[in-house]
């Protein structure tokens, strides 16, 4: 695939969409039906009793549109510089023209609201009852088009009119005009080539992304099949429809919301938005556990075992701990990340020292930890007394070990002949519960009630205290909604925030791309636009504006698990360590010829991804995403699963993970409105279009090595390899001549300060792994 293909198929695609696909739909209802306008003022209506809506100037975009588009399909035969020129011009012109239709359809429709609130308070005033203020009716009627609608309704609601109804409800744009601005942003984007200094940053992102984004569209392509087939046309009962247009039209109006729903929803609301982050935050933390064994070449898929021992390890740092909030609550992380990191080094030191595979380890210690957590909250647990002299003995068994294995000289023993050791031990401890566990005179059922489970059937512990809680979304910014329900509005300064951001990126991209400016200029430099960014903002009007905080399960261990992700990208490719683990990964025999531990790598990555994905009792637990502070049964170990094709669809670094698990969430939360919108779908439609993103992702999304594989895409381009990762001119130090062995004891395994061993891989990029 070229950029070519893609662009002219996109304006192909968007041609045909402009020409027979919805561009807008107005006065949704329940159900699905809506009214549809397709360009120019063609309506077609699904509900049966809507007016057919004339929006000015559909001609003009209607004409507009298709020369821009045809301009993209023609720029294919073009050269390289002319076609790019094109693409920029026409892209522009594409986005201008469809952000100015829908500005003008959205006036259509509120000028046609605002005539039915009109003729509402005109019926008011006429009947003028008692409970009515018709003096203020009066006033509101005199400025009726100096208001938007929604300030008329509430100027009228103060004067004791309630309206509740108006038509054209729930406009919003349709497939159509979608298409339409994504071949503008595609073209415009790709034009921008034509700039030298943008052309190789933009061929790496595009190169980077370009699997994900390819199996996320053929994911949505193969559901939209499916929902097709299971949801047929809404309509009301009285509509017929009598032609292929209005057929094929109502098919795509019903794919086209499907997916509105599945996304509009998280990405169109604050709540949303906030609850798409509540159902990322544990994803990030398993999708890094597992893109971090996969780094260092393990498949760690014992996740959801590992999330259960950090919430334990949590809930008992939350019962039992004392103390004030800034030192049991950092002890309590630590615990989740302890929990989960024992679990996974266990596996790890199997393989280490056995060979045993992780993949069977991990999976049959889910199976473990599942049955602790059953065994731990389940309602009075009792025994056979034969059951609980088996328990004594293994408990016997394994201090014995413990205790030998902290002495000098039984850590020898043990370490001489482990297998033949560990064999005797089984031996004893299966004749040893042979034994114990036949029945003798004076047995009695042996009922065991656990300290921190309430009483009852409930399987959940008792809630941690107040000091080891993470605040939720109000508690951030200060308020309490439990006392004070209603006052859930902050003033927030929007600009004080973006603007340092904004400073941040333009000081890291200036150390990236111009490596030669002092640290004072580029500082400089930083504090300037951050300072323009700031004005620009405040004069924009988000110097401050009343933002009001759903009520969410977002909390702060979304905070966490970002720092969590800031932390693996540091560790991976900016230490000695995390070189040494991705060399691992990569070739483990070429990594022990240079000197690597095997065993101790092996260990260390399956203990720090056992660690992140145990931080997820931060969100559960600590966090009180389920229904209060407590452990409950119900931990949705399902995530740990999850993890896994977040981290494939993220490429296994720490920003991808993030981006994905935000997909994820995203598509989560959408998937709860989706069975309420549409009877015949259910959240399974979001699980198979996970599973699909999956599936095409290890099928490389089908694109040919020439464009995944960087150093044959750099032979077809006609570039050198150096060229084809970003160093050369991209970066001065790539100028310096290599050092040959191995880097100094302490240098920066990024390549700061020093050049990149012979044979080992750039340090000036993040290596494809």
């Amino acid at each position: 695939m070229n950029e070519r293909l893609a662009v002219a198929s996109l304006a192909t695609l968007a041609v045909l969409a402009v020409l027979v696909a919805p561009w807008a739909a107005f006065n949704r209802e329940t159900g699905a039906r809506s009214a549809i306008l397709l360009l120019p003022n063609r309506t077609i209506d699904f509900t049966g009793r809507t007016e057919a809506l004339r929006a000015p100037g559909q001609r003009v975009v209607l004409s507009l549109s298709l020369v821009a588009l045809g301009a993209l399909i023609g720029a294919a035969a073009l050269g390289a510089r002319a076609r790019r020129i094109v693409w920029i011009a026409a892209g522009g012109a594409l986005l201008v023209t469809t952000m100015w239709g829908l500005d003008r359809f959205g006036g259509a429709v509120d000028e046609q609201r605002l005539i039915a609130v009109t003729l509402a308070i005109d019926d008011a005033i006429d009947g003028a009852r008692p409970t009515l203020d018709i003096e203020r009716l009066e006033e509101i009627r005199t400025t009726v088009g100096e208001r938007s609608v929604a300030a008329t309704i509430e100027a009228a609601r103060t004067a004791g009119l309630i309206i509740r109804r108006l038509p054209y409800a729930g406009a919003a744009l349709g497939p159509a005009a979608f298409l339409a601005l994504v071949a503008g942003f595609v073209a415009l984007v790709a034009g921008l080539r034509v700039v030298r200094a943008v052309n190789r940053p933009l061929d790496r992102v595009l190169a980077g992304a370009a699997v994900p984004l390819v199996s996320i569209v053929l994911a949505l392509a193969a559901a939209a099949v499916v929902i097709l087939v299971l949801q047929p046309t809404p309509q009301a009962a009285g509509v017929v429809i009598d032609g292929p247009l209005m057929a094929l039209a109502g098919r795509l109006d019903t794919l086209w919301y499907a997916y509105y729903t599945l996304f509009a929803g998280s990405l169109g609301t604050v709540k949303g938005f906030a609850d798409a982050l509540s159902f990322s935050t544990p994803l990030i933390f398993t999708g890094l556990a597992v893109g971090f064994g996969f780094q260092a070449g393990l498949f760690n898929i014992g996740a959801p075992g590992q999330m259960i021992l950090g919430a334990i390890f949590a809930m008992f740092v939350g019962l039992y701990v004392p103390g004030p909030a800034a030192v049991v609550l950092p002890l309590a992380i630590a615990a989740a990340a302890l929990g989960g990191g024992l679990w996974g080094a266990l596996p790890g030191w199997l393989k280490a020292r056995f060979g045993a595979n992780e993949v069977i380890n991990t999976i049959l210690l889910n199976f473990v930890a599942s049955s602790l957590l059953l065994f731990m909250l389940s309602s009075n647990p009792t025994f056979a007394a034969g059951a609980v002299r088996v328990l004594q003995l293994l408990g016997v068994v394994i201090g014995s070990m413990l205790v030998a294995y902290l002495v000098p000289w039984g850590r020898r023993a043990l370490g001489r002949r482990p297998r033949l050791t560990l064999a005797a031990l089984g031996v004893v401890v299966l004749v040893g519960a042979t034994i114990l566990s036949q029945p003798q005179p004076g047995d009695t059922p042996q009922v065991l009630r656990l300290p921190f489970k309430v009483p009852g059937s409930e399987p959940k512990s008792y809630e941690i205290g107040e000091a080891t809680r993470l605040p939720r979304l109000a508690g951030l910014f200060g308020l309490d909604l439990r006392r004070a329900p209603s006052e859930n509005q902050v003033d927030l300064n929007v600009a004080a925030f973006i603007a340092p951001l904004g400073g941040l990126a333009t000081l890291l991209l200036l150390g990236r791309f111009r490596p030669g400016l002092r640290v004072r200029t580029r500082a400089f430099v930083a504090l300037v636009l951050g300072a323009v960014a700031y004005s620009v903002l405040v004069v924009a009007g988000l110097g401050g504006f009343a933002l009001t905080v759903p009520i969410t399960n977002l909390n702060g261990s979304f905070l966490i698990a970002i720092g969590a992700a800031v932390f693996v990208h540091f560790f991976l490719f900016r230490t000695t360590w995390g070189y040494e683990l991705r060399a691992t990964g990569l070739a483990p025999k070429a990594a022990e010829y240079g000197g690597a531990n095997l065993r101790r790598n092996t260990v260390l990555a399956m203990s720090i991804s056992g660690a992140l994905a145990g931080l997820t009792a931060t969100h559960y637990v600590l966090g009180g995403a389920l229904e209060d502070y407590a452990l409950r049964q119900s931990i949705p170990i399902n995530d740990g699963f999850d993890g896994i094709a977040v981290a494939l669809l993220g490429g296994n670094t720490p920003v991808g993970v993030v981006l994905a698990a935000f997909l994820f969430g995203v598509l989560k939360n959408g998937g709860s409105s989706l069975n309420i919108t549409f009877s015949d779908l259910t959240r399974d439609v979001v699980s198979m279009i996970l599973a699909l993103v999956v599936l095409f992702i290890a099928a490389k999304g089908f694109l040919g090595e020439g464009y995944t594989n960087p150093l044959r895409r750099a032979m077809a381009l006609g570039e050198t390899p150096t060229e084809a990762t970003g160093e050369g001119e991209a970066d001065a130090r790539a100028q310096r001549p290599p050092v040959y062995g191995p880097p100094p004891a302490g240098a920066d395994a990024a390549g700061e300060g020093s050049a990149p061993a012979a044979g080992a891989p750039s340090t000036d990029r993040e290596d494809p792994s």
